[in-house]
């Protein structure tokens, strides 16, 4: 099977001055554009194995005309001060195992899976909170395509097949652990994702399949070089709706989903300098399924 997932994100931010030396009101956005395709093979009715690869461009625009050694307009596509450019992300490569599956009869689908995250070159190679002899901070950037850090990952899935509205009911639970420090220092941040989801068929107000779904994410708290990184932790909450469709053999789907900031810092300003980020998000998804037979696979 063949997925191709797209995604924006729009974050809008702001906050107030963060020392004497940037006396004025901080603001900006940060763009966000993911292309991740994913290869799924399976390996038996019971087994798969699936490939995915991050590809994508984070945008950072500056709306202030003052200088700041913090914030400007720039894109992760080039070089940084303190930062690799490109277009490639994270790669990923899962194994995922089928507990129990009561086919098209109404009841529960499960799958456990586990792999490793592989981080690219697009990195940061030295710590934005770094500070000269007379505490001046050298000029960095905060964001990157990958976080340079190998993690292995855990997940589940437990679905619920019903009879009549939803359709399907369900949750997902992914979790993402550093198991070796990027080249340059970093430690990553564990991460931590719990996704609700319900499917509705077309017997409802819009007659087309309807996707619910609400997820929570928390990132927990990242280091260089052993010093804690500033405001590295936060959680959000998700919630989401989309909708699903077909063109001959190939499926889509829609999703519009908030991003709820709950504990987010952002970098640099403290948690008493009024600071404010509102956020949405749109994918796009195309799925279709191969009739392709791999006969050493099966004997």
């Amino acid at each position: 099977m063949i997925t191709l997932d797209t995604y924006y994100q729009n974050i809008q931010w702001k906050h107030d001055q963060i020392d004497d030396n940037e006396p004025f009101e901080h603001k900006g956005s940060l763009l966000t554009y993911i292309i991740l395709p994913k290869l799924t093979i399976g390996l038996s009715d019971w087994w798969n194995i699936s490939i995915e690869q991050y590809i994508g461009h984070r945008h950072m625009d500056w709306y202030t005309d003052e200088m700041s050694l913090h914030h400007a307009t720039s894109g992760s596509h080039s070089d940084f001060d303190n930062a690799k450019g490109g277009m490639l992300g994270d790669s990923k490569i899962n194994l995922k195992f089928l507990l129990f599956n009561t086919g098209r009869r109404a009841g529960s689908r499960m799958f456990f899976g586990s792999g490793i995250v592989i981080p690219s070159d697009n990195q940061l190679t030295k710590s934005p909170y770094l500070t000269n002899e007379e505490g001046i901070y050298y000029n960095h950037r905060h964001f990157s395509m990958s976080s340079g850090v190998y993690k292995s990952n855990m997940n589940m899935q437990l679905f619920y097949k019903r009879n009549t509205n939803p359709v399907f009911v369900g949750f997902t639970f992914n979790y993402d652990k550093p198991i070796k420090y990027s080249n340059y220092g970093f430690s990553g941040s564990p991460y931590l994702e719990l996704s609700f989801n319900a499917l509705f068929d077309n017997n409802n107000i819009i007659k087309s399949p309807l996707i619910l779904n609400l997820v929570m994410t928390h990132l927990m708290e990242a280091n260089w070089d052993g010093i804690a990184a500033p405001n590295s932790t936060s959680t959000m909450l998700i919630p989401g709706i989309g909708i699903l469709g077909s063109w001959g053999n190939v499926s889509y789907s829609i999703n519009l989903q908030k991003p709820i900031f709950l504990d987010m810092v952002l970098p640099e300003s403290g948690n008493d300098l009024n600071q404010e980020a509102n956020a949405w998000q749109i994918s796009f998804s195309i799925r279709k399924v191969l009739d392709l037979y791999i006969p050493w696979l099966y004997w």
